[in-house]
């Protein structure tokens, strides 16, 4: 889809990380892919491996997120298979990924998960990986 500038940081009021804000507001320009519900982002996000992806993600509390980090919880005390009290953070059945951000801190996770969060793929509303944009149903239908 060929898209005119669009910053979605300001759209979203999407509250960056500090590695997002070090990278300047997330703006669509250009070719962006189009990707459906949230079974195909889940499943685009898998096949990325452990490669850096930008996210703006919604909450379930409706905030908006813009962050950067990867995949990445295996065997983490965090994971709820692990503590065996629930599901996996990367979880098929939920539809939920695990994310790693980079950004440590009391500001960012001040759990004990250390930058790690679950995030469900359909609160995805744009992904930046490698220099591709790539804006979900979900995102889409914010706009």
């Amino acid at each position: 889809m060929q898209t005119t500038e669009r910053n979605l940081t300001e759209t979203f009021e999407a509250k960056r990380d500090a590695y997002a804000k070090r990278q300047g507001a997330f703006i669509l320009t250009g070719d962006v892919v189009l990707l459906g519900d949230a079974a195909e982002v889940w499943n685009f996000l898998r096949a990325c491996g452990d490669r850096i992806f930008r996210v703006i993600y919604r909450c379930k509390d409706g905030t908006v997120r813009d962050i950067i980090g990867r995949q990445g919880v295996w065997n983490s005390s965090q994971d709820g298979t692990v503590a065996g009290t629930g599901h996996a953070m990367a979880c098929a059945e939920r539809l939920n990924l695990s994310f790693w951000t980079f950004a440590h801190g009391k500001k960012v996770n001040t759990g004990t998960g250390k930058g790690y969060r679950t995030l469900r793929a359909a609160g995805i509303l744009a992904i930046r990986c490698e220099g591709h944009d790539i804006l979900t149903a979900e995102g889409l239908a914010s706009l």
